[in-house]
């Protein structure tokens, strides 16, 4: 997942209105639109599990 600055002139346009949104691959998620790049990234933080929360091991 990364931070874009979509707009009706970017390609992809703003599904909304100017500003930040979520893309994952070629998706546009809910979330959007940020204020800033960093809202953003807290928006993906907050998405993401968190590494220290301990349960089971991937490997």
């Amino acid at each position: 997942m990364i931070p874009i600055f979509l707009d009706a002139r970017t390609n992809p346009p703003a599904p909304h209105e100017d500003g930040w949104y979520v893309m994952d691959g070629t998706d546009i998620l809910d979330g959007g639109p940020f204020t800033s790049e960093q809202q953003a990234l807290l928006w993906i933080d907050g998405q993401e599990p968190d590494p220290d929360a301990g349960g089971p091991s991937p490997f």
